[in-house]
């Protein structure tokens, strides 16, 4: 994201210079991520802390914990203003409203937007902004294999396991701290996986797509091997579950989804 508000991200066309189509994607995106992270600020803000200390029971003393996560209130009101900042900026009358709203308008006038020459700086700020939200209100919500960090140091890769949740389509790795791509790096990732092992559930989490939300369930990859479609190539001693082949998995669902789509198509 560091290279957003360079020149290169711009096009010239006949009616003047716009954001090129790869970053206008990328701010479509962030926007629409606006309503779900706003959601979450609000239910978040509002949760009184699990096992706070009543007021006024048998003995007891009130809490000295704060009745509300104020950190998810500042990431959230941080957010609020980079929407109304970069809005009050768009020709003709703007809207007011919840950071929910103002990202709504500016999807639906995104023609406009993108021939901002501010457009590439409002795409970083909101990537920071969203990222500092979800960072207040992350819980222990289900994670996908988002691929293997390429950044490189000093001529050695990262290569530690990308993680993202579900619906997000940004990880960002615990050990160096860059951001990746999720849809673009586990491509990658699984093309350079896929004569590895893994067990059903950890095949499932890595082809399933945090970003699509498609999901290949633990229970298919079983009915496959039930139904001796798909074998084995060992068993985890420790666990005594078997193993497959990344690419077995992957091939078998890919010709599932080709055949039901044809069966689709015959049944128009």
């Amino acid at each position: 994201m560091s290279g957003c508000t360079a020149a290169s991200c711009k096009v010239e066309l006949s009616g003047g210079i716009m954001l090129c189509h790869e970053h206008t994607t990328r701010l479509e995106a962030a926007l629409r991520e606006v309503p779900g992270a706003w959601q979450n600020i609000q239910v978040s803000a509002c949760k009184l802390d699990v096992g706070a200390g009543s007021v006024g029971g048998m003995g007891g003393e009130a809490s000295g914990s704060e009745p509300a996560n104020l950190n998810a209130l500042d990431k959230g009101q941080q957010l609020l203003t980079v929407l109304r900042g970069w809005v009050a900026l768009m020709p003709g009358p703007t809207p007011h409203g919840t950071a929910a709203a103002l990202a709504g308008w500016l999807v639906a006038n995104l023609r406009t937007l993108r021939r901002q020459d501010w457009a590439a700086d409002l795409l970083q700020e909101l990537r920071d902004a969203l990222n500092a939200c979800n960072h207040a209100t992350d819980r222990a919500g289900e994670k996908v294999f988002a691929g293997m960090c390429p950044t490189e140091t000093d001529g050695t890769v990262c290569e530690q396991p990308l993680y993202a949740l579900a619906g997000r389509p940004i990880a960002r790795c615990r050990t160096c701290g860059q951001e990746w791509d999720v849809s673009d790096w586990r491509e990658r990732a699984l093309t350079a996986a896929e004569y590895q092992h893994g067990t059903a559930a950890q095949i499932s989490r890595m082809l399933s797509d945090p970003v699509t939300r498609e999901a290949l369930p633990q229970a298919t990859i079983r009915s496959w091997v039930n139904r001796k479609k798909l074998d084995p190539v060992a068993c985890d001693v420790a666990t005594r579950r078997m193993i497959y082949l990344v690419s077995d998995v992957r091939d078998l669902w890919a010709a599932t989804k080709a055949a039901s789509y044809r069966r689709t198509q015959l049944a128009a």
